[in-house]
């Protein structure tokens, strides 16, 4: 990538025959400490330095006279280019992730094999009941046995539409079908990968022409995984950490995220309540603003959310669901419930697109399996909602650490611990609690600012409506005492127009001024997985003492000015001022 150059190290180039090919050939690499890349046409070979040099390591491994497909007519069977009675070549490696010395191979006419030696020689294990030109489409050594391997198999050539799965736990010497449930309906439903979980026993995957299956008792049974995956040819799949990674005919590619709930099933796949254990969740960002929206009529594929995915399950509606996560010191997080009402976009009031807005989850109390995600913010604080577009923002980043999740319905309640994972490709390790503790105190003093102001503002309307009809004196007096309040807080008139941005503070001293700037303070804090600034922890505390003053200002008022003022009022027989 750093030079855009590309070397060709073909492994046939010190070892010149005739080889035969395939649309697509095998590339496997080990698992093991070498690393080793696999390659094969109708033999293996193996380079362990990045291709400068290849070593054949087995015969050829296809069949010495395979026979004539029985399903092909006279004419197809003539029309021959090939020199030699053999036609096949090998079309899967699997190089065990257990022994680097066990290596497994599939042909596309029908034979496995398997070695010990790391290819010095090989033991034909083909199950018994395969003929020629049974594909083996995949060879899936165990991760947990170097003895177990599982295989695919394709007959679609030989007019054979049906699913083929095949288990051995004794190197090979003995195979069993392994295709209960997979659908055969007479239409091609051939199998083309099968994958074992690397971190479940007896949890397996596998593809078809049809879609996903999964099997959760070591390939005994098999039962549909298709959720919203279309109807298409499955060629590949691939466990990656808690994922499962699905490549389709047609080269599309689909995640099912965060496969801990299939784990969980796996080694206890009854019914009931429960809360899944949850597999680690990263506190990875969303990306910033990439510019305006994919037009709706534009194909595209809608991204997962971020957070920590929380699966349970219900055995029977249950008429309220409550979720609370707790930090390692037993301290409240966020708390979810069923009955909490989504807030959707007043349509009036947000000055974006309502699609950017992500509406909020919400507990299920229907029977069956449900999932929740919990974005990994600490819960936000209601003072903080914007009056200009009535969204509410986000409680702080929750740091990474220990947490538990518990579920409840009715009597019933669920325990389970959660580990937040910060990003990997982010190293701050003691900074997170000093980013956390920094953002905690200027959410609280932003909090402080909003009551401040929320009170200005309703006292400052309750003047104004004093004002009415009141005689010069006492007018003069609540005009005074009203200016003296705006000098403090300088709360924003109303917007002229409603594309208006505001008029700008009157004073770097007010305390709208100072709610703008902590804000600033939050973003600059909270918005990134970075460890605070000089400057952003010098700016936090000339400003906390700046607005200690203001707010001890604004109590001076409260205890002198609107004191004087309601006893001014209460003698003019008016209403106080509350």
């Amino acid at each position: 990538l750093r030079t855009g150059q590309t070397h060709h190290v073909d492994p046939t180039l010190a070892y010149p025959d005739i080889y035969r090919a395939a649309w697509t050939l095998p590339l496997a690499f080990a698992k093991t400490a070498d690393h080793a890349l696999y390659f094969a046409n109708q033999r293996m070979f193996r380079t362990t330095d990045h291709g400068r040099h290849w070593a054949v390591i087995s015969p050829d491994l296809t069949r010495e006279n395979p026979a004539i497909p029985r399903n092909l007519d006279p004419t197809t069977a003539e029309d021959d280019e090939h020199a030699g009675a053999r036609r096949g070549v090998v079309y899967s490696i699997g190089p065990s992730p257990l022994d680097a010395q066990v290596i497994w191979a599939g042909t596309d006419d029908g034979l496995v094999w398997r070695s010990r030696d790391g290819g010095a020689h090989w033991q034909e294990v083909t199950p018994a009941d395969l003929t020629d030109w049974s594909k083996i489409a995949v060879v899936e050594p165990s991760h947990f046995d170097a003895n177990s391997a599982y295989i695919a198999v394709d007959r679609h050539r030989l007019d054979d539409p049906g699913p083929y799965i095949y288990r051995t736990h004794d190197g090979g010497m003995s195979w069993t079908l392994i295709n209960n449930g997979i659908a055969d309906s007479g239409v091609i439903n051939a199998v083309n990968v099968v994958r074992e979980d690397p971190r479940q026993r007896g949890l397996l995957y596998c593809g078809t022409e049809h879609g996903v299956y999964v099997s959760f008792d070591d390939g005994a049974h098999w039962q549909t995984l298709q959720q919203n995956l279309p109807r298409t040819s499955v060629r590949d799949l691939q466990i990656h950490d808690n994922d499962l990674v699905i490549a389709t005919h047609g080269r599309g590619f689909w995640i099912m995220d965060d496969i801990a709930l299939l784990r969980s099933l796996a080694t206890d796949h009854g019914a009931g309540f429960r809360l899944f254990p949850p597999a680690p969740a990263y506190r990875v960002r969303s990306t910033g603003f990439t510019g305006t929206p994919m037009p709706k009529d534009e194909p595209m594929a809608a991204n997962p959310p971020l957070g920590a995915f929380l699966d349970y399950a219900l055995d029977s509606p249950a008429q309220a669901v409550t979720l609370s996560i707790t930090n390692a010191a037993g301290i409240l997080v966020r708390k979810f419930s069923s009955d909490d009402q989504p807030s959707a976009p007043d349509l009036g009031k947000i000055d974006i697109a309502p699609e950017w807005i992500v509406p909020s989850a919400r507990l299920s109390v229907s029977a069956g399996t449900h999932r929740f995600v919990w974005n990994l913010h600490y819960a936000p604080r209601a003072e903080l909602i914007s009056e200009d577009t009535s969204e509410t923002e986000e409680g702080v980043w929750a740091p990474p650490g220990q947490y538990w999740i518990e579920l409840q319905a009715g009597a019933k309640h669920y325990r389970q611990r959660l580990t937040v994972a910060p990003d990997p490709r982010i190293k701050l390790n003691a900074a997170y609690a000093q980013q956390f503790e920094l953002a905690r105190n200027i959410e609280h003093e932003r909090v402080k600012i909003a009551q401040v102001l929320a009170e200005a503002s309703r006292i400052h309307g309750a003047i104004a409506g004093s004002g009415k009809g009141a005689e010069p004196a006492l007018r003069a007096e609540l005009t005074a005492a009203d200016q003296h309040l705006l000098a403090i807080t300088d709360i924003a008139p109303a917007k002229k127009s409603f594309d208006s941005s505001g008029s700008s503070p009157h004073t770097a001293r007010s305390l709208r001024n100072l709610g703008t700037t902590f804000q600033s303070l939050a973003r600059a804090i909270d918005g990134a997985d970075q460890a605070p600034t000089m400057d952003a922890q010098q700016g936090y505390a000339l400003q906390r003492a700046l607005l200690d003053h203001v707010l001890e200002e604004w109590e001076k008022f409260k205890a002198a000015d609107l004191l004087k003022l309601n006893t001014r009022l209460r003698s003019a027989g008016g209403s106080p001022i509350v």
